[in-house]
């Protein structure tokens, strides 16, 4: 599910381009571009990587985690949704934790509270949890919070009812609680003003322009902006070459004859699935989305010089989504095919368990 960096290592785009870099030129592409949309899928892409834990060290160096706490503070719903995403996805790592904590992370995370949306508000309710050490515990506590999530522990939203409830049982006690019930605060959580060393991060600067230009290539949807239902369906063609053989051999070391010299070569099986994976993830459901488990079957070889059709269906959609998928090569054998349970952005909220 996560990745090595020996493969980070080995693995470069067509341009040689390696993960830092790609990272670089994201943040750098957020920081010049002035289209709205852009900006937002970028910041989805910036998201989506700070889920895995190989990438923490580069978003360190590149600063993302100043740029997600500034945005916390922006109007713009969409900014904050994802940045408060990408927190939670950072906040994991002890370091991440540490520098988001003393960098007055948790008054900006607790300002979004009383956001009017809802996947903002579950992110900051975890984002509160991950958080919690020692030190910010008393911080994170405060009886303005605790009132908060005594509210929420009401409401008739059962994903925030049931995290407001967790939050509550695992990080409050009982005489906190009581005591919090019956002589409410007159301070609410939106009242608590954010420190100025976060109003002012619009000062830092987020990376070096590279001297030539560069436009990633950016999903156009996002999982979790798409009302995903049962039927929706998507199918894209790609044509495989020797050299995308070849170069899938050099990637991941298997150079087994039946790819690269038999009479005709057989595409890697990995290599049909990450062409699935692909899908999956920039078009059907979309950015951030994270496959969880996966079953997949090869009733037929695929060969250098087919033309592979991928179709990617949704079957439920729920907390985990499930889809089907085949591909089918020249329209006339079926060379993969399975079904996967996935998990839309803001995956970390996703994690905890609910009674649907």
């Amino acid at each position: 599910m996560f990745t090595r960096k020996e493969q980070l290592i080995a693995r470069t785009g067509k341009n040689k381009v390696g993960r830092f870099e790609f990272l670089k030129l994201l943040t750098n592409e957020f920081k010049t571009s002035k289209s709205k949309e852009a900006k937002t899928q970028v910041l989805a892409n910036l998201v989506n990587f700070a889920y895995d834990p190989i990438n923490y060290e580069y978003l360190r160096k590149l600063r993302v985690i100043d740029l997600f706490l500034y945005l916390l503070s922006e109007d713009d719903k969409d900014f904050v949704r994802f940045s408060i995403g990408g927190i939670c996805n950072l906040c994991l790592d002890p370091q991440n934790k540490d520098y988001i904590i003393h960098s007055h992370g948790v008054q900006a995370v607790s300002s979004l509270l009383t956001s009017s949306d809802e996947e903002t508000v579950l992110s900051a309710i975890t984002t509160l949890m991950f958080l919690i050490t020692p030190f910010s515990k008393p911080l994170i506590t405060s009886p303005e919070i605790i009132e908060s999530m005594i509210y929420f522990s009401n409401s008739s939203n059962i994903r925030i009812k049931n995290l407001a409830t967790i939050f509550l049982t695992d990080y409050c006690s009982d005489t906190n609680v009581k005591h919090i019930k019956e002589h409410p605060t007159v301070v609410p959580v939106s009242a608590i003003p954010l420190p100025q060393s976060v109003m002012n991060s619009r000062l830092f600067t987020l990376c070096a322009r590279y001297s030539r230009s560069y436009s990633a290539k950016l999903p156009s949807k996002l999982a979790s902006d798409q009302n995903l239902k049962p039927g929706d369906s998507i199918t894209i063609t790609k044509s495989i070459t020797e050299d995308d053989i070849l170069s899938f051999a050099k990637l991941t070391d298997d150079f087994n004859p039946i790819h690269i010299t038999s009479p005709k070569n057989i595409v890697h099986g990995a290599f049909l699935n990450g062409l699935v994976s692909g899908v999956i993830g920039t078009k059907l459901p979309g950015a951030g989305t994270i496959v969880v488990e996966q079953i997949i079957r090869y009733p037929k070889p695929c060969y250098a010089g087919d033309t592979v059709s991928i179709t990617v269906e949704i079957v439920t959609v729920r907390k985990i989504i499930k889809c089907k998928y085949r591909c089918i090569a020249n329209m006339e054998r079926i060379v993969l095919e399975g079904e996967a349970k996935l998990m839309a952005s803001n995956a970390q909220v996703k994690k905890i368990s609910f009674t649907q």
